[in-house]
């Protein structure tokens, strides 16, 4: 068991992302296991919503995005990253107040954001 999974609390290995709301923080890291990327992201302090947050992949200019997944209930995901995305380019992660409405874009409303480490 690591240490994240014993006690909840990121790794050292984890980047601290910008928390744009004042009680949420965030932590994400990429493992390369295997030849297969993992996105590892753990958001506490989420607000409250009747949709879901979604984690997504962005250029510097947050002008290119891809959506990687969702996180749980428990505010953390292990998304796999595809090998087609160029992490150089899409080197900032996001995790965003999605509503149930149907569109696949974001909706603006982001908790947190920042590089990842890895």
């Amino acid at each position: 068991m690591t240490r994240e999974e014993a006690t909840g609390v990121p790794s050292a290995a984890s980047e601290r992302l910008d928390s744009l709301r004042a009680d949420s923080a965030g932590y994400a890291r990429l493992s390369d296991g295997g030849g297969h990327r993992t996105l590892d992201i753990t958001v506490e302090g989420l607000p409250r919503t009747s949709g879901y947050f979604e984690v997504w992949l962005m250029d510097r200019t947050h002008t290119k995005l891809v959506s990687m997944g969702v996180l749980g209930p428990d505010g953390r995901a292990a998304l796999p990253v595809p090998d087609n995305i160029d992490l150089k380019e899409y080197s900032v992660v996001d995790v965003s107040v999605q509503p149930y409405n149907g569109s696949p874009d974001h909706s603006g409303d982001s908790v947190v954001r920042g590089p990842f480490a890895g």
